[in-house]
């Protein structure tokens, strides 16, 4: 009973360390477009580190999991291309384009796509709560994205917020595909090839030639290894790592403080401010989170309690 609780409390840590992770993820974004890497190039830079990293680290540790079958090389290569470069190309531009902050949370909008998903591929019933959550998040977005002054309308700010919003439909998409992939393959094959296909396929756009030759300083290199290991490699590692210790539900209540330590940093280092009617727009969009959450929570106790009915 003491070892459960102690994992359980470990699995906590472990998923409070990966939120700190992605919430740097948008400063080390604006950090390397500040040392002259353009979107795309930025965008090809997480899966080129990623997946050397896990390819050398499966060669060594676990070379079994390369083994797969035909399905699944097509399955990690939509993975890879529509929902993990999905997410580094929109996420990218939207830092670009609005602020840390609200990318950030744009980004967090991504268990509410995952709950319309679900809907239609799972047949997961809508309830009170979710619809409530759906409302809450679409007025969060509203508000952080100043709907409300006619000033955020221009055309560079629009394209930011639906880059955002985007962002937050590819990471659900990492979530459903995740599931499906989950009943065959192991999560380290799942990141290989997944990771090995979004790379080559951004590398059509920019190469890892390319790559190398604007990474011209040691400056620049830090931010590279920055946002390839701390913002990309630890916490995909240790969340898989977590999730065998504490309910998915309580790990993504948990990484709600992601986008909050995205605007603290933004605050800290760019001076960013976030008018206050975007502050209540980020905590509608919370609240909807950690609703939806709770709900998923409370639904799979009650699954597991009638499977133990029956036994």
């Amino acid at each position: 009973m003491m070892d459960h609780a102690r994992k359980t409390k470990e699995g906590y840590l472990l998923i409070a360390i990966c939120a700190a992770c992605w919430g740097m993820m948008a400063i080390l974004t604006r950090k390397l477009s500040e040392l002259g890497f353009d979107s795309m190039s930025i965008a090809t830079l997480r899966p080129t580190f990623a997946v050397l990293f896990y390819v050398l680290f499966n060669l060594i540790k676990n070379p079994k999991c390369f083994k797969t079958d035909l399905k699944g090389i097509l399955f990690f290569l939509i993975y890879g291309i529509f929902a993990l470069d999905g997410m580094f190309i929109s996420f990218t531009y939207a830092v670009k384009y609005t602020s840390i902050a609200t990318a950030s949370v744009l980004l967090f909008t991504n268990p509410i796509f995952v709950m319309i998903m679900s809907y239609f591929i799972f047949k997961e019933k809508f309830t009170y709560k979710t619809i409530l959550a759906l409302l809450s998040s679409i007025l969060g977005c509203f508000l952080i994205s100043r709907g409300y002054d006619s000033e955020a309308f221009k055309i560079d700010n629009l394209f930011g917020i639906g880059m955002g919003v985007l962002s937050g439909f590819t990471v659900a998409l990492q979530n459903v595909l995740g599931k499906l992939g989950a009943k065959k393959y192991s999560p380290n094959t799942l990141l290989v090839y997944s990771f090995l296909f979004a790379a080559i396929f951004l590398w059509f756009f920019r190469s890892p030639i390319s790559l190398i030759q604007q990474t011209n300083s040691t400056t620049s290199l830090f931010y590279i290894i920055a946002i390839g290991f701390v913002a990309t490699v630890i916490p995909n590692g240790l969340f898989v790592k977590a999730l065998q210790y504490v309910e998915a539900g309580k790990a993504s209540i948990i990484c709600s403080i992601e986008p909050i330590i995205a605007a603290i940093l933004g605050y800290l280092i760019y001076s960013e401010t976030l008018e206050t009617p975007q502050i209540i727009g980020m905590a509608f969009i919370l609240f909807s989170v950690v609703l939806i959450q709770s709900k998923n929570t409370v639904t799979a106790k009650a699954r597991n309690k009638k499977i133990l009915s029956y036994q």
